[in-house]
């Protein structure tokens, strides 16, 4: 659909009318530079229906102390927006800072009925919001974008033929051990499609039921919130909803030095022996819901052979 014509404006008027305000969710911690490039590029959305709530995780310098950000947020709100910024004294961790904005969010009674979680080190392309109201309009619940680098996203590029019928698949054994997990969604496409996922990465939007239905962030968690997109995907599997990816929503990843907990707390082990033990009581409590899933979606799982799986078959170097 050709930007800015009369299509396009209707369609993002009859997304007004259905979805309303999107609630976006910023957690921050030592990134004033980063947060005001992404508060930038949410000021240029093509769907400019949203407020904004932020919480600085316990930021050396608040947010507020910075002039640029307040700037930004002033010419936020002369635009209609609603930002309401929020603060730990103290870091409390990804996963945690998540939900304390999905429960000041909810206070907010029925002014939303969709969520927005995007990093503090992204970029939103301009249609980003746009194309990700596209995937719920499509009929799923949840709808996240791919996430390439910053500096220079188009040097390698898949084609949605090698990621189709579901990207970024996961796959259990047995035992509830998961023996994939595909990330596929770290790189520009050559095509855009809506896909259904097992898993989104880092940036989505979703319908604010699912926190009706009690999907929330594990603050069970390292602070570093290790593979916490994956558990709350999972979750949110499990509870009946239906995720997809955008192929053509783009946000891009800045890949700056993360805000104090990933780089200097060596938690590997610890956080993959979480994650791990989550996901085997989650298998244990509802059988191999991963394979409910394609199930329900009507696809069948791909044979693979441990050669394929060691290939980047699916990369197009430029």
């Amino acid at each position: 659909m050709e930007l800015y014509s009369k299509e396009f404006k209707e369609k993002i008027e009859r997304y007004k009318n259905k979805y309303g305000k999107i609630c976006i969710q910023i957690c921050s911690k030592d990134r004033a530079t980063e947060v005001c490039l992404l508060l930038e590029s949410l000021r240029n959305q093509t769907y400019n229906h949203f407020d904004i709530y932020i919480l600085d995780s316990g930021s050396q310098v608040p947010l507020d102390k910075f002039y640029f950000f307040n700037y930004i947020v002033n010419h936020l709100k002369l635009a209609g927006h609603n930002v309401k910024l929020f603060r730990d004294n103290i870091a409390t961790g990804v996963s945690m800072s998540r939900q304390t904005l999905v429960d000041e969010a909810m206070k907010a009674g029925n002014t939303y009925s969709i969520y927005a979680r995007i990093d503090d080190d992204s970029i939103c392309d301009k249609r980003f919001l746009e194309k990700s109201l596209d995937g719920i309009d499509a009929g799923f619940d949840l709808c996240g974008a791919v996430v390439p680098m910053y500096a220079n996203p188009d040097i390698r590029i898949r084609e949605t033929k090698f990621v189709e019928p579901i990207i970024n698949e996961s796959r259990l054994n047995n035992k509830g051990e998961l023996i994939c997990n595909f990330d596929d969604a770290g790189t520009l496409f050559t095509e855009e499609k809506i896909i259904p996922t097992m898993h989104f990465r880092s940036t989505c939007i979703y319908k604010k039921e699912l926190h009706n239905k009690g999907i929330n962030y594990k603050t069970r968690l390292s602070r570093n919130g290790f593979r916490e997109e994956n558990l709350f995907s999972y979750a949110a599997i499990i509870a009946g909803f239906k995720l997809c990816i955008h192929t053509g929503c783009i946000n891009y990843h800045l890949a700056t030095p993360s805000g104090g907990e990933r780089d200097t707390m060596n938690l590997v082990t610890h956080n993959q022996q979480i994650f791990d033990d989550t996901v085997k009581r989650m298998y244990n409590d509802h059988g191999n819901f991963l394979k409910k899933y394609l199930d329900k979606l009507g696809i069948k799982e791909k044979e693979y052979n441990k050669e394929e799986l060691n290939k980047s078959t699916n990369l197009i170097t430029r």
